[in-house]
């Protein structure tokens, strides 16, 4: 078992040589059992670093230290907190790439893969990694055979476009505990999809279903190349592939037949910024999910 080296200062005025010394606590915290240490020669040498040995479990030590000098004894009672002793090595994160289609790709290292049972990694918004600040956390996507490279899908973490956010990771030991976390890496994602509502070639140009997602309307995430969206512009399922029916087929599998089966004919951009304008209908060649024109009625005047 880990043993782990705890130390902590005394510090103390006397007109003479302390003659003895000793520091007294219960072994594990709140037991019954008691362990005292003479000290004496170890705080002669070196007052600030006074260490408690063979320590092998956290928590809160209640110590009484007791100094001597010449039959005079004095005793102060101190507060010990003591953390989590482990020799489950911290892993290291190197870099952060973000792909093309929003997917991450995070470059990292294991030490020791010989104990590794699995990994664990955090994303937040803020490097503290406070609880409100973590947007997304996974717990088992790696083992001893690890590749060095983890594709995190941008999709399953929900995260979010075009922002600034952290992450790190940290080690689960076979039956060394839980290392301490990571360095944490600062990256900018990437834009991974827009929300639209979609018609397909079978239906009617119902402005009604079409600006508000009323059925057979259906709600896709979609990505436009190039972006603002216009003639020419190209819409791609969230997965990279063109939005054509076939692909629609194989990524949205609870989209409507009409859909699935001739493609998407109008569809609306439901981000409202500078590059995305909501009021706008686009009319879409389905074979090829290619923006040929833009209506000339809107969704909102």
């Amino acid at each position: 078992m880990e043993k782990c080296d705890v130390s902590f200062k005394i510090g103390y005025r006397s007109s003479g040589t302390i003659t003895d010394a000793y520091v007294k606590y219960k072994y594990p915290p709140d037991s019954l059992n008691e362990d005292i240490f003479d000290i004496t020669n170890a705080l002669l040498q070196n007052p600030d670093s006074i260490k408690l040995p063979n320590i092998q479990t956290s928590g809160t030590y209640n110590l009484e230290v007791g100094l001597k000098v010449n039959g005079v004894a004095d005793t102060e009672n101190a507060t010990l907190i003591v953390g989590r002793c482990s020799s489950c090595e911290t892993p290291k994160v190197y870099d952060v790439k973000v792909e093309e289609n929003g997917q991450i790709v995070m470059n990292y290292e294991v030490i020791n893969t010989g104990n590794l049972a699995t990994l664990e990694y955090q994303i937040a918004t803020d490097p503290s990694f406070e609880e409100q600040y973590i947007i997304y956390s996974k717990v088992g996507f790696s083992d001893k055979d690890y590749t060095q490279f983890e594709n995190i899908d941008m999709r399953n973490g929900n995260i979010p476009d075009k922002t600034t956010l952290y992450i790190r990771i940290r080690k689960y030991c076979l039956s060394d505990g839980i290392s301490g976390w990571s360095n944490f890496i600062r990256f900018d994602s990437g834009v991974w999809g827009v929300e639209a509502y979609c018609l397909s070639a079978n239906s009617v140009r119902d402005i009604n279903s079409l600006c508000h997602g009323i059925f057979p309307a259906w709600l896709l995430k979609v990505v436009v190349k190039p972006s603002p969206p216009g003639v020419g512009g190209t819409i791609y399922l969230t997965n990279g592939k063109p939005a054509i029916p076939e692909n629609i087929r194989e990524l949205e599998q609870n989209a409507p037949e009409d859909l699935k089966k001739s493609g998407i004919r109008w569809i609306t951009f439901l981000r409202s910024d500078s590059e995305f304008n909501p009021s706008f209908i686009y009319r879409v060649q389905p074979e090829i999910a290619e923006i040929g024109g833009v209506e000339e009625e809107k969704c909102y005047y």
